[in-house]
């Protein structure tokens, strides 16, 4: 199977419509899953994709790339060593493809390189301003649809419409339903206001909200002697490495001893710092209360100077919508998901007209989320 998609692709087959083969064949992709275009196009410098693993011509590369954590997102992101550090071992016994057809793969990468060389350059460039600002969704809900039938994400594609990526880009999924950005927005702003915050969804809100708030405090309180004696000891020892400073003792293992005791210092700091509420003061009229507010962010956004607050803060509000095909042609149904300790604590914050408090809206504390996610199941409505 590696051999034949070398040949498709150095025959002038496209990465796209190689993987639509595959599936319509239904041959397994790696690990069982549907072949996608990367899969086999992969990043020429990376060695990454089908046609660059270079262990197919008997050749192992190692410390290609370093993996680090980017501290805005906290997800590890790859990085190209430079090609003096690469160790490449050769593994003959591991050689499945030759050197003619891996010769002509590169070929056609070299013509492909050249003929989209402009292409690429603009690609880059607009990659690379994105990164120097705010990067703002393309649209009010992008990144939060997702298929109904595969669990893949549904993203834009022509004429402004919302369409399965799977189904768009491999035809791994069957679900064709498609729907315009702006009925989608219409639609899910209409259910925000009328349906996600129901008068029987508050009050079990509530209820459950005050369940796990006091379980929480009861946990937090039965821990907090032992994280107060272990900070005693923390502090013992933070002093005891002070003093034998003082009196001439250092060894590389005092060092990375005291680092080891300070963060420690400051995590049982953090932990007994951290205050958890006993109840949750929730307006009996809780839902009358929410449709009201998100009426006001329903208007906000046509206000050009609030709008990227008011997109912020409406996203918040709903943690995902599913999009899934109805028994009849061109029907789809929108279920939206919207976490209740979210929708509470939208409802209980100060109004203000500023952009400043409407950003403010779309910011919710660990603890609260923690509360929310464990004492019950996140809100949802068909739209």
């Amino acid at each position: 199977m590696v051999r034949r998609i070398f040949k498709d692709f150095a025959a002038g087959g496209g990465p796209r419509t190689i993987a639509r083969t595959l599936n319509d064949e239904s041959v397994p992709g790696p690990n069982g899953k549907p072949w996608i275009d990367t899969t086999i196009r992969g990043h020429v410098q990376r060695g990454t994709g089908i046609v660059n693993n270079e262990l197919y011509v008997g050749r192992l590369v190692w410390n290609r790339l370093r993996y680090i954590k980017d501290p805005s997102t906290g997800k590890r992101v790859s990085r190209l060593n430079p090609e003096s550090e690469w160790i490449i071992t050769e593994v003959p016994e591991l050689r499945i493809v030759d050197d003619v057809l891996w010769q002509a793969v590169r070929d056609r990468q070299a013509k492909i390189a050249a003929q989209y060389v402009n292409v690429i350059a603009a690609v880059r460039t607009s990659a690379a301003n994105r990164m120097n600002g705010m990067r703002r969704p393309k649209s009010l809900f992008s990144g939060m649809i997702f298929c109904g039938a595969c669990g893949g994400s549904y993203s834009l594609r022509e004429k402004d419409r919302y369409a399965c990526s799977n189904r768009i880009a491999n035809r791994s999924c069957h679900n064709k339903a498609t729907i315009l950005r702006s009925d989608l927005e219409e639609r899910v702003l209409a259910g925000l206001k009328h349906k996600l915050m129901t008068p029987e969804a508050a009050a079990e809100a509530m209820k459950a909200y005050a369940e796990e708030t006091n379980r929480l405090n009861h946990e937090r309180r039965a821990n907090s002697a032992g994280w107060k004696a272990e900070l005693a000891k923390v502090e013992k020892g933070i002093a005891g490495i002070l003093t034998a400073i003082e009196n001439g003792m250092f060894e590389p293992e005092i060092k990375e001893r005291m680092r080891v005791l300070r963060e420690r210092k400051v995590e049982l700091d953090a932990l007994l710092s951290s205050e958890l509420e006993d109840t949750l003061d929730i307006h009996p009229n809780v839902a009358a209360m929410f449709k009201k507010k998100v009426e006001r962010l329903t208007e906000s956004l046509n206000q050009p100077e609030d709008r990227a607050e008011a997109s912020e803060a409406v996203r918040a509000l709903v943690e995902k919508i599913v999009l899934s095909p109805g028994d009849k042609r061109g029907e789809i149904f929108a279920t939206l998901y919207g976490e209740l300790g979210t929708l509470l604590r939208f409802v209980n914050q100060k109004d203000t007209k500023s952009s400043k408090s409407l950003k403010g809206l779309a910011k919710t504390s660990m603890w609260e989320s923690v509360v929310a996610g464990a004492g019950f199941e996140p809100a949802t409505f068909r739209l």
